[in-house]
């Protein structure tokens, strides 16, 4: 019923091409290459031309066009026609440009393409923030290392691979809205209207991100409960192999066999859902560098950041969601390559040259996921709830 696109290139962007990947669909190649160029002294400006991302109106349409191509091949797409899709691209994002996201946005809005309605699609294209989940202070706990502050101009940590990309930017969007008048305009691309002119773009919406995709998919009066603390304990981890065991024949073996995904994913179930109540399902997929086991702070030495803290939770708690958070795991093999911990979304070296199909390996798993848990087959995950009527 509609999908929250967090910094996230068009369907097969990649095309199954892994360097397509890290250079048309994402800026990793120029990034990795500024980096070592900077740490010899040398001007790094040369890194810009790995960087082959849409820069023109006609590049966003033809990757748009690849993607809808795509797409039509694999399903029918009457499905999607009434979907309510949020996209968000940080300004200060320096991994998916804009170019790929407005891509995105065109996919979804062309009439000669999936032609939704605008008003179904909200592109957020101007919030001060680089590549992260963007949420504000509350019901999180005070180590910043759990949560960075969003900072202007970004600031790349040291040790990237210790970033959890989860970042409270209360005080840089107060600080964009003292500079700017606005957050953000409600039209892509619009400036910001003056201060008395029009309405301001609310708060909450635009730092608490993971609220701003669950009220637009599901509306406002769906999630008046609005949003209430939650325990990061109350975030359930079940086996992810037993799922593979549902649709291999000998289960599952290898690394290979299992595609990179994390033995543990993690499940979030309001006490209302496990009383009989019937919820709502929302699937919160991780970005790269943000899935496995990343909760090492001191004491809490397992356990995911992502799904503890990402935002959703809070309102899943008080508007009766089942929030699930697969998980996929860094790799160092070359089979399956996946050395940022990302989901596939290329192919080449990872799963197999259909990963986004309903043949790929990562696509059955999460499948099998919601089967069971639309289906009543729980007891695979480990997790208790009582069924209705």
């Amino acid at each position: 019923m509609g999908a929250g696109i967090i910094a996230g290139g068009p369907y097969y962007c990649a095309k199954g091409n892994i360097l397509d990947a890290v250079t048309q669909c994402s800026d990793f190649v120029a990034l990795q290459c500024a980096k070592l160029l900077t740490l010899f002294g040398l001007d790094p400006s040369a890194c810009e031309k790995t960087s082959r991302g849409p820069k023109d109106e006609s590049q966003v349409k033809a990757m748009a066009q690849a993607s809808f191509e795509e797409a039509k091949k694999q399903n029918s797409l009457k499905n999607i026609e009434q979907d309510r899709v949020y996209i968000f691209s940080g300004i200060h994002d320096g991994i998916v440009l804009p170019g790929v996201m407005d891509a995105v946005f065109d996919l979804y809005t062309d009439p000669n393409k999936l032609g939704l309605k605008k008003e179904n699609v909200f592109y957020n294209n101007q919030f001060p923030a680089r590549h992260t989940m963007v949420r504000d202070s509350f019901d999180r706990p005070q180590e910043k290392t759990v949560v960075g502050d969003c900072p202007i101009p970004p600031d790349p940590p040291v040790d990237p691979e210790a970033n959890s990309f989860i970042d409270d930017c209360d005080k840089v969007a107060e600080q964009f809205r003292a500079e700017k008048g606005c957050l953000c305009p409600r039209q892509t691309g619009a400036p910001c209207p003056p201060v008395g002119e029009e309405e301001l773009c609310e708060e909450s919406e635009e730092v608490d991100l993971a609220g701003a995709i669950l009220r637009h998919i599901y509306g406002e009066e769906a999630l008046k409960g609005g949003r209430v603390s939650v325990a990061e304990e109350a975030v359930q981890p079940f086996d992810q192999r037993q799922v593979f065991k549902k649709f291999t024949l000998d289960g599952w073996k290898t690394e290979t066999q299992l595609a990179s995904m994390a033995k543990n994913g993690y499940i979030f179930i309001p006490d209302r859902c496990k009383e009989g109540k019937v919820c709502k399902l929302h699937i919160a997929l991780h970005g790269c560098l943000q899935g496995g086991e990343t909760d090492d702070r001191p004491g809490h030495d397992d356990g995911n950041l992502f799904a503890k803290y990402a935002g959703y939770n809070p309102w899943a708690k008080a508007n009766d969601i089942v929030v699930l958070y697969p998980q996929v795991k860094k790799t160092r093999l070359a089979n399956p390559m996946n050395p940022q911990g990302c989901w596939d979304w290329w192919g080449q070296n990872y799963t197999h040259d259909k990963y986004h199909t309903k043949e790929g390996p990562q696509i059955k798993a999460l499948a099998q996921m919601i089967n069971i848990l639309v289906g009543g087959d729980e007891d695979l995950l480990e997790v208790p709830m009582n069924r209705g009527d």
